[in-house]
């Protein structure tokens, strides 16, 4: 097959020069482009007309089965076995999307709880806070159960891998500084080095008493969550031997982060997915007990039927690249909203849970912006980004209710005091807007937080603030605002379901900048998670609606920001924890003293609920021998209220890509937008005036999106 140079002829004009296979058709030669054939006349391609594959499709449509395999067979027997079991069974649940999975671990774990387990003893871990979210408010939703049970379903430990390692190596000894300067990766694999080394025993002693472990989404654990997986396996529940028993639950089908495997320490590869499934079913033959769910129970007919399609073909035994043909095609062949990305489309709501799923953390940065628009103002619509790496603050409540406490202690009583004089005066509206829990909840986190037991009767608040950052203070199932339309990656999707689901159509491309490395396996598997997030509605945005879209640039201890060069515009990513100063949301000295603090204190109180999602703009200063941004409210003419100033962090990063071009940092940023209003606190207190400087607790602002700005030289 020859290879032909060719032009691309859009709205009447050649935009691009392209080389590629030239393919022989019925219809004349062609050339294969942006995933469709186009032939080719005169040297040159039209896309603005319908490909060859079009017009003159080569089979038939290959995403629906034909004929319509009707409806699956009724799986209740099995679900009732895999809840019913007892608490020593070894089971390995293959559950497809929309078949109820989630339901199933949460009347699994009140059978345990009902019947024959304590809640201390049976553990839960799940690969991201949104699964352990669903699990959590699903456990809350269990109609049929005991209130007894409901009650102490409340106290199970179900956690993320990442903040379950955090908190079993604090236990082991290891310094809370270090962990929170290592990666959630290198944490997750010196805990499993212990598991399998010398301090095995100690390891097994803090993991406690479980007797039944469930782990979800297993098909997601390649690299290190894998390797801990077999490890507390092995420790808790060894082969042969009676006793702990576990409920894995997964999908093969839906594989989707094995690019993030890579090598051991020691250069060997870590096994993919699919081997890690096939090593429990190795180890656990002689008693392991295998189930699959196959009825969708969370899609209309016609998704169900789609889901159930491709879901057999990617199970199949196709070659890799054809799958990712079929799922493409099926992406391919969605309808587009009535609206493009924008206002529009956030004004077109029909109620019910909505999410645009994009490839990349960049391309959901420049959705998130295409919804937002030019406006200043956050959309009526709340938007609400679950990528990138913006950094999550501590909830607002906690500082809304401690701020002005004047001890270093917090007896349970004064606690008590406290929240209800405030929920007093902030009625029903402002306590939503805060996001504040019933008041014994409340309690319980702040306890658990500190380092305290659940019936403390005082709290250490120098405890509590130090402990603010760490990624287990708080439950992985904290709610977060879910109302709106959501906005994130097809990766962070996964344990997530929508009512309406917008698929960002993938471009073509030979390596994804999230890791991917452009395998055609995972790449169908990608497709097809997005694909099956929907419940009622699955529509396609075109790629063509965004441009410019970030990829990652490296920057100092192992930082990564989302960046796009644009001519003389550099767009990079803001936001990151450690780019803004937590104490200049209180420093005096900066918001014109005390009374300017009390001030931005009450507005930010006030917008805790309506803040989220308008634009800021920074606006550069002195700070004795650095330069700093002052953060400001945007305003329609320009920088509005200050609400605080970024760290030398952000400085830094700045000057490595600049400095050694000879560019100057810039005066203005523009185009940030607020993230949340959340908790802070810092050290250094003594600069602060009181009630911060005692309680050490006050609110501020998180950022995120890219900040925009052209370089400039000096004149000379």
């Amino acid at each position: 097959m020859s290879t032909v140079q060719v032009g691309v002829r859009r709205g009447g004009r050649i935009v691009d020069t392209i080389e590629r296979p030239l393919h022989e058709t019925p219809h004349g030669p062609a050339v294969k482009y942006k995933r469709h054939l186009w032939r080719v006349a005169d040297g040159n391609i039209d896309v603005d007309g319908p490909s060859l594959d079009e017009t003159h499709p080569a089979s038939p449509n290959p995403v629906v089965p034909q004929p319509d395999p009707g409806p699956p067979p009724d799986d209740s027997a099995v679900r009732e076995r895999i809840i019913a079991a007892p608490a020593t069974a070894r089971q390995l649940v293959e559950a497809g999307p929309g078949t109820g999975k989630t339901e199933l671990a949460a009347r699994r774990l009140a059978r345990l709880v009902g019947h024959e387990l304590d809640p201390g003893e049976i553990l839960v871990l799940s690969f991201s806070r949104s699964a352990v979210r669903t699990l959590s408010r699903r456990i809350g939703r269990i109609d049929d159960a005991e209130p007894q049970v409901i009650e102490e379903l409340r106290h199970l430990s179900i956690r993320t891998f990442d903040s379950w390692a955090f908190r079993m190596l604090r236990l082991l000894g290891e310094a809370p500084g270090a962990l929170l300067s290592r990666t959630h990766d290198a944490n997750i694999a010196a805990l499993t080095a212990m598991a399998t080394g010398g301090r095995r025993d100690d390891v097994r002693r803090f993991v406690g008493g479980r007797r039944h472990i469930i782990v979800d989404e297993f098909q997601d654990l390649p690299g290190v969550r894998g390797d801990l997986v077999l490890a507390l396996l092995s420790l808790m529940a060894s082969p042969g031997e009676h006793g702990c028993g576990f409920t894995i639950l997964g999908d093969p089908a839906q594989a989707i982060f094995g690019f993030a495997s890579g090598e051991r320490e020691d250069g060997t590869l870590f096994p993919t997915p699919r081997e890690y499934w096939e090593e429990v079913c190795r180890t656990y033959a002689g008693d392991l007990v295998q189930e699959t769910l196959v009825r969708n129970h969370r899609a209309d007919p016609p998704l169900a039927r789609l889901s159930a399609g491709l879901r057999s073909v990617l199970l199949g035994d196709r070659p890799d690249r054809e799958k990712l043909r079929v799922m493409l095609t099926a992406i391919a062949r969605l309808p587009e909203p009535d609206q493009p990305l924008g206002r529009g489309l956030l004004e077109a709501a029909t109620g019910g849970s909505r999410a645009i799923l994009t490839q990349t953390n960049g391309e959901a940065v420049r959705v998130l912006q295409a919804l937002y628009g030019k406006d200043v103002d956050a959309a009526t619509v709340p938007v609400r980004l679950r990528a990138g790496h913006h950094a999550a603050l501590a909830p607002a409540w906690i500082a809304a209710l401690l701020r002005k406490v004047r001890s270093t202690s917090l007896p349970r009583s004064q606690f008590g005091r406290i929240y209800a004089h405030l929920g007093k005066i902030w009625g029903d509206d402002g306590c939503e807007r805060v996001g504040l829990p019933a008041e014994e909840v409340a309690w319980i986190r702040l306890a658990r937080a500190s380092g305290a037991a659940e019936d403390a009767t005082s709290i250490d608040l120098a405890l509590l603030r130090e402990r603010l950052a760490w990624p287990d203070a708080f439950p992985d199932d904290q709610p977060v605002a879910d109302d709106g339309i959501i906005v994130t990656t097809v990766h962070q999707s996964k344990g997530m379901e929508f009512d309406e689901v917008t698929l960002l159509e993938p471009e073509e491309r030979a390596s994804d900048d999230e890791g991917g490395e452009g395998d055609p396996g995972e790449r169908a598997s990608v497709a097809y998670v997005g694909i099956s997030r929907a419940a009622r509605t699955l529509a396609r945005a075109p790629a063509g609606q965004i441009h410019r879209v970030p990829v990652h640039w490296k920057f100092r201890e192992e930082r990564r920001r989302l960046c796009c060069r644009q001519r003389q515009w550099l767009n990079v990513e803001m936001g990151l924890r450690g780019d803004i100063d937590p104490l200049g949301f209180a420093d005096p000295d900066l918001l014109g003293g005390a009374e300017g603090v009390e001030d931005l204190q009450a507005f930010l109180l006030a917008g805790a609920g309506s803040l989220a999602g308008h634009k800021v703009m920074l606006c550069k200063h002195r700070l004795e021998d650095r330069a700093v941004w002052h953060i400001h409210l945007q305003e329609e003419t320009g920088p509005g209220r200050l609400l605080g100033r970024t760290a030398n962090q952000l400085s830094t990063d700045l000057l490595s890509v600049l400095h050694k071009q000879g560019y100057k940092l810039p005066r203005t940023i523009m185009n940030l937008r607020i993230s949340s209003v959340g908790t802070v606190t810092a050290d250094g207190t003594g600069r602060l005036g009181e009630p911060e400087r005692t309680s050490g607790l006050w609110l501020g602002i998180g950022l995120f999106g890219t900040g925009d700005f052209k370089t400039w030289k000096d004149a000379d």
